[in-house]
């Protein structure tokens, strides 16, 4: 009899547009669900499997979470079997001049990935783990951004999943709520071209809301 680990496993990634599709069955029994931040629609039509949840570490999104002592509470963190932080610090030392002591302490663009790994790695029962920084340079070049400078376009949360589904797990991977709008830091249309493309390729699945 073959066991179900010798079949290729099934990945979803859900990203944090609304949902009107009620895909929680699809997700929900699927080997790999990876959400991120703040795992918009969790719990309701997007499912409430979690895997892997990632969670953006630069910025004044991870001081408002280190700042909360409820963060690690939330229905959405206690579901992830495994936290994800995307963006390794190593990523600034390839910025020529390097960083100044001002910058690197700058709260609105601060790494936060220890004091984030140590927050979570006590009160959170999952693993946690800062992912290398080859992934978030490879969603760099994905949105034209080929070296590491200071105040360049970041890659979104959800492109970095992606990165590190494609190098991690077996394709096709489903795909489900991104609609490349939101924050203006981010090149949503460099980035929406990439997700078609890895369809067009047969990489992903990708699984509109409407």
């Amino acid at each position: 009899m073959t066991s179900r680990t010798a079949h290729t496993k099934t990945v979803w990634i859900v990203g944090n547009a609304p949902a009107t599709v009620d895909r929680s069955a699809e997700i929900d029994g699927a080997d790999i669900v990876v959400r991120f931040n703040n795992a918009a629609g969790f719990g309701g039509v997007n499912g409430s499997r979690t895997t892997h949840l990632f969670l953006i570490n630069c910025g004044g999104q991870m001081r408002e979470w280190l700042d909360d002592p409820d963060f690690s509470e939330r229905p959405q963190v206690q579901a992830a079997d495994c936290i994800l932080l995307p963006i390794h610090p190593d990523k600034d030392e390839l910025i020529d001049p390097p960083l100044t002591r001002e910058e690197r302490l700058d709260p609105d663009a601060r790494n936060y990935a220890r004091e984030a790994h140590a927050m979570l790695g006590e009160r959170s029962d999952a693993s946690v783990s800062i992912l290398p920084a080859r992934h978030f340079i490879e969603a760099c070049r994905t949105i034209g951004q080929i070296r590491q400078e200071r105040r360049m376009p970041a890659p979104s949360t959800g492109l970095i999943a992606l990165h590190w589904a494609l190098a991690t797990c077996r394709s096709p991977i489903d795909v489900t709520g991104f609609r490349f709008d939101g924050w203006p830091g981010h090149r949503w249309e460099a980035e929406r071209a990439f997700f078609r493309a890895m369809e067009a390729g047969g990489r992903i699945r990708i699984h509109d809301n409407e």
